[in-house]
């Protein structure tokens, strides 16, 4: 193969679009096609390499291949893993740095795609900010289709000679088993990703299997290269380029975070490439076609220094979001990427090109790779265990805590109503008031607060793309009176404690939870959000005719609508649920929503200077419209509300804040992210929860 200076630009093309989309550069949202051009272009130089090679030199050609490649790609890898895991572990607090470096060990082993798919599952991972090392994704996808189509090429080239029953047949002769084989797995591949798109769209973006038909498009491209290089007449190549060209930079345009990928629209941007690809095969080049405008100098010299920029790129604008704990602003972002490629330039001189071409000397040929390699996992290891450590120290702590207990206070009649603010929440908020430390130690520990959050057993709750689940009946079978649970995340975080005065009042619990779904406040999905919309309601369909046919004495409805602060909220949904409900239950109780922090509770307990005022979060009135329009839905369908703000929130003192809800209230952590109460305090409220139950209830 000659070099092509078109590739290189194009290459330049696909990096800038992922890295402007990721500076939040208006009108790229859809810049992450960049990388499905990155998978066309190394399917087509992948198998172009092997069919100019493996023919003559048989498994020494595959070996040669393996250890370039292992050259090109393993130690840019290793150092950036390395240096982000130092840079983890010294900018931010140790939760988040165990997080990154847990994450760099997937990605030193080529399974970074794997570990994100399962993360892309996970409701609650879906408000925290993406892992520095997320972008590996692409390297896995690239490295496990590296190991294993090099050895299906040359299974199909020798059942070609084979069926040919010649020698050495001809370049044509050679690749046309292999073209076959690579048209029936695109085929089957694109099948499965339209499949995978339309029902795990988060699993699906990081799959191999769903993205290997955009790889071998070009390996396709690559087989049919000699047949067609010569016919293709210059005015078909100035056409064909331009196309490309124009419907790469269309579908970034066009596309955004909403659109359902890969599946079908992953076609316009890998058929694009396939195109421009197509115009630059040798032959007759137009004189102003796309290879010219590519092949120019600036695309070739950030073309040359793609990988080490993409590498670069992202571990420094997600450690800036992670250290500041929020998005950074475009210009931010736009000089962190300066940064980036400066580094990058830096290491393309002086790391990547002497292990690269270090040809002469075989030693360091043979040794750099493996021990770079090495030394980034060493790096994780170690700092992971430093990690480790600190957590271990947090968790001790944590361990001899007691967590107080606020049942007593709910004695007086005049604390049944929660909307009074209970005693320990009013003094947390006078403690913040006045600066106060953070108590020490804190119960649970905020070095796993995410395990503080309760979960139904398997099966009880439906996965993000069903419709339907297993009736689940907790509580003692020989229970008389049966309460239906009706909600999402919100429900489910009460559910401990549900349980808990259930046993206490012989109540069977059936719960009827779907993560992310409430009548009108639902969390839409990244991607297909009209499709996730369609299954809520299908499942909510499906949950209300069954708690009709379990004939409830009771039913509760939690939901998470405190998030939004529109000045009308839209209660539709809500209402007609408390309304349905009523016509199968004797009796229905809305449970108010618990206030949202302003701020990840680990971060802000972890930061320097912490201090109760820094981890209280200011809550004005817009915070509790759509619990006062649900209130009023209540009370005019004559059910019973549960108003929950005084177990968070409280006023201030001064009066110039409406309300103040401190993180932690006695000595435990309140809430496990922005939106989710922890299960340890939802214990503590137990209390005062079953009291505003039965009032809500006999009211």
């Amino acid at each position: 193969m000659s070099h092509r200076d078109d590739i290189q630009g194009l290459r330049a093309v696909a990096v800038l679009l992922v890295a402007l989309a990721h500076a939040g550069v208006p009108h790229l949202a859809g810049g992450y096609v960049g990388v499905d051009v990155f998978f066309v272009v190394s399917g087509f130089l992948i198998t172009s390499i092997l069919a100019s090679s493996v023919p003559e030199r048989g498994w020494r050609a595959l070996v040669d291949f393996y250890a370039r490649r292992a050259r090109r790609i393993l130690p840019a890898a290793a150092l950036t893993l390395a240096v982000t895991d130092i840079a983890a572990y010294v900018l931010l607090n140790f939760v988040q740095a165990r997080a990154t470096i847990a994450d760099s060990l997937w990605a030193s082993g080529f399974a970074a795609n794997i570990r994100f798919a399962r993360a892309g599952s996970d409701y609650f991972a879906r408000a925290e900010l993406p892992s520095p090392v997320q972008h590996f994704w692409t390297l896995a996808v690239e490295e496990q289709f590296y190991l294993v189509w090099p050895a299906i090429f040359a299974l199909a080239l020798l059942a070609t000679v084979a069926v040919v029953r010649v020698r050495r047949p001809s370049t044509v002769a050679r690749g046309r088993g292999a073209l076959l084989v690579v048209c029936a797995g695109a085929a089957a591949s694109f099948a499965w990703s339209i499949h995978a798109t339309s029902v795990e769209p988060d699993s699906a973006y990081f799959s191999t299997f769903a993205r290997a038909w955009e790889l071998a498009l070009g390996a396709a491209l690559a087989l049919a290269a000699p047949s067609i290089a010569g016919r293709v007449p210059s005015r078909v190549r100035f056409a064909l380029g331009w196309l490309g060209g124009c419907g790469i930079v269309a579908s970034a345009l066009l596309f955004s975070a909403a659109t359902p990928f890969p599946g079908y629209p992953a076609l316009l941007p890998a058929v694009s490439t396939v195109l421009v690809l197509t115009a630059g095969l040798p032959g007759p080049q137009p004189r102003h076609g796309v290879g010219a405008a590519l092949s120019l100098q600036p695309f070739r010299y950030v073309g040359d220094r793609s990988y080490a920029f993409y590498l670069w790129h992202w571990p420094v604008l997600a450690l800036a979001a992670q250290y500041a704990d929020r998005e950074v602003t475009m210009s931010a972002s736009l000089a962190l990427l300066a940064g980036a490629f400066a580094i990058s330039m830096f290491t393309y001189r002086f790391f990547e090109n002497p292990i690269r071409r270090s040809a002469g000397a075989g030693r360091i040929r043979v040794l750099a790779t493996p021990a770079t390699a090495a030394c980034a996992v060493a790096v994780a290891v170690f700092t992971l265990h430093l990690a480790n450590s600190t957590a271990a120290h947090y968790d001790a702590a944590a361990a001899a805590v007691r967590p107080a207990s606020l049942a007593s206070i709910v004695t007086a009649p005049r604390l049944a109503r929660a909307s009074k603010p209970l005693p320990a929440v009013v003094a947390a908020v006078r403690a913040a008031e006045r600066g106060a430390p953070l108590p020490r130690p804190l119960t649970p520990s905020v070095a796993n607060l995410r395990g503080d959050y309760y979960t139904l057993p398997d099966g009880c709750t439906p996965g993000w793309t069903d419709t339907t689940s297993r009736v689940c009946r907790m509580g003692a079978a020989g229970n008389s009176k049966t309460l239906v649970v009706i909600g999402d995340s919100h429900a489910q975080m009460w559910m401990g404690t549900i349980l808990r005065m259930a046993q206490q009042d012989g109540w069977r619990v059936i719960p009827f939870v779907k993560l992310g779904c409430i009548p009108d406040f639902w969390t839409p999905a990244p991607a297909g959000a009209s499709s996730q919309q369609a299954r809520c309601e299908a499942w909510l369909r499906w949950a209300k005719a069954r708690a009709a046919a379990a004939r409830p004495q009771a039913t509760m409805i939690i939901g998470s609508w405190a998030g939004t602060r529109n000045p009308r909220p839209p209660i539709r949904g809500a209402a007609s649920l408390i309304a349905s409900s009523a016509r199968f239950s004797a009796r229905v109780v809305v449970i108010g929503d618990a206030p949202h922090q302003g701020f990840n509770p680990t971060n802000c307990l972890l930061a320097g200077g912490a201090t109760m005022r820094t981890c209280t979060t200011t809550a004005g009135r817009d915070d509790f419209r759509a619990d006062d329009a649900i209130a009023a839905a209540a009370r005019k369908r004559h059910t019973g509300f549960v108003d929950t703000r005084g177990w968070f929130c409280a006023r201030a003192a001064s009066g110039r804040r409406p309300y103040l809800c401190p993180l932690v209230v006695n000595r435990t952590i309140t809430s496990v992210d922005r939106g989710h109460i922890g299960q340890t305090y939802a214990g503590e409220l137990l209390g005062p929860f079953r009291a505003a139950f039965l009032r809500a209830l006999l009211g």
